[in-house]
């Protein structure tokens, strides 16, 4: 019968155990239903102080630009008002009595001495003068030019003969009309011959 009994025991014993675990279960869900109630509360005590700091702040900003555009607008009017050709240049650099700037006129009065100065002004020449001064520095160039012409020609006629050549030029220093070696003995000595050659 002992075995009857325990057959009879362990189903009520299973069913007191469901019912205490059942229990537990339902103080464990009232306990945490009781404690959300206290952190809601805690959460929105939070949340209301949060809020009210981001709305004084949205206020502070607000009001703050609100008195930087008026302040904007009364600049803008006193510009308007303003008249702009009343300002006056800065100058750029004030001497303070400390150097002398005066300029020097000895070096251009030197230089006007030795004829080196700067053009004197011309009074205004005539057309006659104009075109008179223009004839002279024409012939003033062309002279200049057959005398270079000249020395040049002259110069190549002694390199030649030194040289050992006879160079007659055209009459306008142009051309080479002849060239004709020059048949001394001196001439022949530079090349190390020594025998005359005629």
């Amino acid at each position: 019968m002992s075995s009857a009994q325990e057959k009879k025991e362990t189903p009520m014993l299973l069913a007191l155990l469901l019912f205490i675990g059942a229990a537990g279960l339902i103080f464990a869900y009232l306990g945490s239903e009781d404690s959300k109630p206290a952190k809601v509360i805690e959460t929105t005590v939070k949340s209301e102080k949060y809020e009210k700091a981001v709305n004084k702040h949205l206020m502070f900003t607000n009001e703050k630009m609100e008195l930087e555009r008026q302040r904007m607008q009364v600049e803008n009017a006193k510009l308007l008002n303003s008249d702009f050709n009343a300002t006056t240049p800065k100058q750029a650099y004030t001497n303070d009595a400390k150097l002398d700037l005066t300029v020097e006129n000895r070096a251009a009065e030197i230089a006007n001495e030795l004829g080196r100065g700067g053009q004197k002004e011309e009074q205004a020449m005539t057309p006659d003068e104009v075109v008179q001064k223009e004839l002279f520095n024409q012939q003033q160039s062309h002279e200049y030019s057959r005398a270079y012409k000249e020395e040049y020609a002259r110069q190549f006629i002694e390199n030649a003969r030194r040289g050992g050549y006879k160079v007659i030029l055209s009459d306008d220093l142009s051309r080479v009309i002849s060239v004709q070696p020059l048949r001394s003995r001196q001439s022949m000595e530079l090349f190390g011959s020594g025998q005359d050659v005629q």
